[in-house]
């Protein structure tokens, strides 16, 4: 929880330019610099103004005068200002030469909570896209994550090491999709020249976001566009054909699409269903090759212009016509997320989280070790 007597103030609304910009302050400082700079519209001193209730008046600093909100608690203050950076800043800067420390926005809600895990809750909820991550989200904020750790901690103090064992397989399980649930899975896009990979991309994404033309090697850098598969955040990528080329700008894209294909967490590779085969063995290139199954997702494009293809893959489809894009968006949500979980299942959504529960898993080790045979 804040303590009301440390003198702390933060930018709690996101950096750029808004309608609104809020800053919170809390402790003595606080309640000075509002006293010496603030005005309320109705000539109430601030310690006139009720608790909880807002107030509407002028901040002058640094020779600015601005129209703001202040709803006071206690020690505890909110100001609410217009959303350009300027004026926030203004106000900051006067918290902070009446003594209060300013703090990352991050910091600031982390000191409101005396659960850890609802204080993460809470930062990941703010970079959160969509209302599946988010739903999942609130349920860790209101106790599920918290309440797994703790039934596990219970399990391993009795010494019932096969139920803390149990209990820790499924939060590992989560774990993948948890660390996704506030920064998108990257889908890279690849294939041969000329496969449609940027048709592909942009009819996903419902909008032109690509160049399309049908020169091949016309794609040379890496492009990204975001958007929502089933609920999940995904950024998609789009690279340059893959394909030996003595032309060196086209030999970095390339380069750089094998380097989208190494780190994404799933790969898509188009096939042109009007070329004809490659030779057994050359259909993928080695990247793919070494990557587990279940990060490849093989698709063959242009399926209107060859309706009888005998090409090989897991999903056809016209990027063009938008035949087959439904199935293929079926298929792609369930395979970033084979297993959503349950409403109010316990899901890990942080570095720490999977720290924790290694830790965990290795008392458990350890302690099964000690066990006399």
């Amino acid at each position: 929880m804040i303590d009301r007597s440390a003198n702390l103030a933060s930018v709690t609304t996101p950096a750029g330019r808004g309608a609104v910009a809020v800053i919170a302050a809390a402790g003595p400082a606080a309640e000075r610099a509002a006293r010496r700079h603030f005005e309320s519209a109705s000539g109430k001193p601030l310690e006139a103004i009720p608790v909880d209730r807002i107030a509407f008046g002028c901040w002058t600093s640094d020779g600015h005068r601005e129209e703001v909100l202040l709803v006071r608690d206690g020690d505890s203050l909110e100001i609410h200002c217009h959303g350009g950076a300027a004026a926030a800043e203004r106000i900051l800067e006067a918290l902070q030469r009446a003594g209060c420390q300013v703090l990352p926005w991050t910091a600031w809600i982390a000191r409101q909570h005396e659960d850890e895990v609802a204080a993460e809750a809470d930062v990941a909820l703010a970079e959160a896209t969509t209302l599946r991550c988010a739903a999942i989200l609130l349920d860790q904020r209101a106790g599920a994550l918290q309440r797994a750790f703790d039934a596990i901690e219970q399990a391993l103090a009795r010494g019932d090491l096969a139920l803390a064992r149990g209990m820790l397989s499924p939060l590992f399980a989560r774990a993948p999709l948890g660390l996704h649930l506030a920064r998108p899975w990257q889908v890279a896009i690849a294939g041969r020249p000329n496969v449609g990979k940027s048709s592909l991309i942009n009819a996903l994404l419902g909008y032109q976001r690509a160049i399309v033309f049908d020169e091949p090697g016309t794609t040379r850098d890496v492009l990204t566009a975001e958007t929502a598969i089933d609920g999940w955040p995904v950024r998609l990528i789009d690279a340059a054909g893959i394909r030996e080329t003595s032309d060196p700008l086209e030999s970095q894209g390339v380069a750089l699409a094998r380097q989208q294909l190494q780190a994404a967490d799933l790969a898509l590779w188009i096939d042109d269903a009007t070329a004809p085969p490659e030779p057994a063995g050359l259909e993928l290139p080695p990247e793919l090759d070494r990557l587990p199954r279940e990060k490849v997702l093989r698709v063959v494009n242009k399926i209107d212009l060859a309706p009888g293809t005998a090409a090989s893959g897991e999903a056809f489809v016209s990027a063009l016509t938008g035949q087959g894009l439904d199935r293929l968006l079926a298929l792609l949500g369930r395979r970033l997320a084979p297993d959503p979980p349950k409403p109010g299942e316990a899901v890990p959504f942080t570095e720490r989280h999977l720290r924790r529960l290694e830790a965990m898993r290795l008392s458990i080790s350890a302690r099964g070790d000690l066990r006399p045979t």
